[in-house]
């Protein structure tokens, strides 16, 4: 991987800033690889590992932080601005915690409502994070449902292929 081939965000920053990136790496108590690759790769573990407060000192340092701000109309250097055009807040957290309680169906009957009242107000940013919201707790609960329902059909086929075994065991003891 070379600079300016950046294959995601946390690539580009690291491959922008390497030496500041180095910097929240050994912060966390670990020690900075020489090769920009491996320190790629390290700061992609860390943010697996310890998560958002990592995140946030990336957001720190990326190198058009400052243009990203300006040009969404972003005047302070917001902490929790990221620039990546996520619209998340207080607010959505609190949908996210109602969102939890409320069964699929309900939640596609949300997401229409929700959906009609941002294509009637197309500039609140605040309905347009709340549609982002509902669709992707609708899309985590189908895939949740799908697993769910995968496991049972495994098990399922297992206790047949069992029930197959028996059979053959006891009908080879008996004769």
């Amino acid at each position: 991987m070379c600079k300016g081939k950046a294959q995601n965000r946390i690539d580009y920053i690291v491959l922008q800033k390497p030496s500041e990136a180095a910097k929240i790496v050994e912060k966390y108590g670990y020690e900075a690889p020489g090769k920009v690759d491996d320190l790629v790769k390290s700061v992609k573990l860390l943010v697996k590992k310890k998560g958002e407060p990592v995140i946030k000192e990336l957001i720190n340092i990326h190198p058009e932080k400052k243009l990203i701000l300006e040009v969404s109309g972003h005047k302070s250097n917001e902490d929790s601005y990221c620039g990546c055009h996520s619209a998340y807040s207080g607010e959505t957290k609190e949908l996210l915690d109602k969102l939890s309680e409320l069964s699929v169906d309900d939640l596609t009957k949300l997401y229409d409502d929700t959906k009609k009242q941002s294509k009637d107000n197309p500039e609140d940013k605040t309905m347009m994070a709340q549609v982002e919201t509902v669709w992707d707790e609708i899309k985590r609960r189908k895939k949740q449902t799908e697993k769910i329902e995968k496991k049972q059909e495994n098990g399922l086929w297992l206790k047949v292929a069992v029930g197959v075994i028996v059979g053959i065991v006891i009908g080879k003891a008996l004769s």
